[in-house]
């Protein structure tokens, strides 16, 4: 008994000299540093020169406002990491690189987001990039011409949007909106409302990059997007399957033709 009292002291001693310790060292690592942001400022190295580079659509007094510096502040104090997260947490900021530039100098260069599509999910529209990061849920008339994209789409079915849609931009467009069915395939509509269903990504080898360029080939050879249609089925690799329109019904009932 009286040993494991021992024991227990010397254990509780051992603790309270570790903390000791480590509080001095925490003090004295915080007066090291504040000593040595005093010595700089009475060297000169104070903020006297803030460059913001990379705006376009990021209001400057935006920056201004969450960066919370001000001129003659030693530059050493300035947080570089803390301004880049608060910088990078604004609207159409992607990436904000924060460096000091001795003896006076602050720059920032801003990269912004690239707009690529209206996304609509769980009934929210939302303006996002490339990369399915979200710009912006405000002003959006402004981007009323950008294809407007339905479902929960991951950055890969983005980039798989993406690519469908630069292989043929002429066509491409006239894409107004694109539905994500069940997680597995497009439904691509256009301007015109003639919508095209695109197979699953992989179907036995026929994917949807296939079945889009089959289209492309279908339509530059009888102007498809030009026709009474209502659907053109491109699901099955072997068979085109396509929905007439109420007026190509009556065209084709009259020995008008359709196709």
């Amino acid at each position: 008994m009286i040993e494991a009292v021992k024991h227990n002291k010397s254990v509780a001693v051992f603790l309270l000299l570790l903390l000791g310790i480590s509080i001095s060292a925490e003090v004295w690592k915080a007066q090291t540093n504040n000593l040595i942001i005093e010595t700089t400022r009475d060297a000169g190295f104070v903020l006297s020169d803030l460059r913001i580079n990379g705006l376009k659509r990021t209001r400057h007094d935006s920056i201004l406002a969450v960066l919370d510096v001000d001129d003659g502040m030693p530059l050493l104090s300035v947080d570089l990491l803390a301004l880049q997260k608060r910088i990078e947490a604004l609207p159409w900021v992607k990436r904000a690189d924060v460096s000091r530039v001795l003896p006076g100098g602050l720059n920032i260069n801003i990269t912004e987001c690239k707009p690529f599509a209206l996304l609509q999910s769980d009934g929210k529209v939302v303006l996002v990039d490339p990369d399915g990061m979200v710009i912006t849920d405000r002003n959006l008339a402004e981007f009323s011409d950008f294809p407007l994209l339905v479902g929960s789409l991951s950055p890969a079915d983005l980039r798989h949007f993406e690519g469908l849609m630069t292989a043929a931009a002429d066509v491409a467009v006239r894409v107004k909106s694109a539905v994500r069915v069940g997680d597995r395939r497009w439904d691509l509509i256009f301007d015109n409302g003639i919508r095209v269903k695109l197979p699953e990504d992989i179907t036995r080898g026929y994917d949807a990059s296939v079945a889009w360029e089959k289209f492309i080939n279908l339509n530059k050879e009888y102007k498809l997007l030009a026709r009474e249609i209502s659907v053109v089925d491109m699901r099955t690799p072997d068979r085109l399957t396509l929905r007439i329109t109420p007026e190509g019904q009556r065209q084709m009932a009259g020995k008008e033709r359709v196709l």
